[in-house]
Formats: C-alpha cells, structure tokens, sequence
C-alpha cells in the first residue's frame, strides 16, 4: 500500500515539474513596434541599446540579410552584462521591395516552444523587436538561430550565435 501512495506522489511530483518546465519556455514572446512607441517587458525600446542590427540588402542581384553572421553575448561578463535586460533588435529593408524578416532556431531539434518571429518591413522601413532575454535563453541548446526572408526562398539568410 504505501508503495502504491509513493509511486502516485512521485508521478504528481514530476508532473508538476515538467508543467512548470513547460510553462518556462513559453514565458514572454517578443515585442514588434517602432523606436518612439515600441515597449518590451514594461521597458521603452528608446531606453534600451540596439543589440544586433540586421539589414536587408541588394549586393550583386541577389537579396540579403547583413550581416551574414552576428554574435549574441548573453554572458555576465559579455556586452549582455545586463541582469536581465531584454533584447533589442533592429530591422532595416533597405531595399525597393517588401521583404519578411524570420528569425528561429530553423533547426530539426527546435522544440515547439522554440521562438518563431515573423515579421514583413516594407520596403525603406524600419522595425525594432524586443525580447525578454529568458525567451533567448531557452530558444535552442546549440544557441544558433537563423534570420532570413519569409516571403522570398531564394534569398540569402544570416546567422545568429548565441553565447550563453
């Protein structure tokens, strides 16, 4: 009998630690706005710093995100030295054309509460994407995510190394 009462409490018991892992990885989401009106966990895009800028770009016929590989350094003693800061991005079209900005962890591994953004700039515009920092901590145990156009196959993706 009593080892019946335990096996039961210790299902519960890891239930509810695995619900609570669960709920952990889909805390937040990201935030998409302009610099003046934008905010992201509570915080104004126009007080915090532009982490990674990524530009879409027409070099030599064919359409890119800049930069082609970018690095995220989220540790203490790293440009993230931030205590939980969220993260800006900045998302530039500097081309004629609308184009999609997706950025994921675009690996076969990506759990389904891995972060999916996409987003469509027109084309001249400017958007900015915040993110708590807890939603890029849990994204992928590699830490590499790409950012790539949506709308358009053909074109060129960038990559994303994230240093934990």
């Amino acid at each position: 009998m009593h080892k019946v009462l335990l096996s039961v409490l210790l299902s519960f018991i890891l239930l509810a630690a695995g619900s609570t892992v669960a709920f952990a990885l889909q805390s937040g989401g990201y935030t998409v706005g302009d610099l003046a009106t934008g905010s992201v966990v509570g915080q104004p895009f126009s007080s915090l710093d532009v982490d990674l800028e990524f530009t879409a770009l027409d070099i030599g016929g064919k359409k890119v995100w800049y930069p082609g590989t970018a690095i995220l350094d989220l540790r203490n003693s790293g440009t993230m030295g931030r205590r939980g800061q969220p993260i800006l991005f900045k998302v530039t079209n500097a081309t004629k054309a609308e184009h999609g900005f997706a950025f994921s962890a675009d690996s076969p591994f990506a759990g389904p509460t891995s972060m999916q953004i996409k987003i469509k700039v027109p084309a001249g515009g400017t958007k900015y994407i915040g993110i708590p920092v807890s939603d890029l901590t849990y994204v992928t145990a590699a830490g590499n995510l790409k950012a790539k156009c949506q709308l358009h196959a053909g074109h060129l993706a960038s990559s994303v190394m994230i240093l934990k």
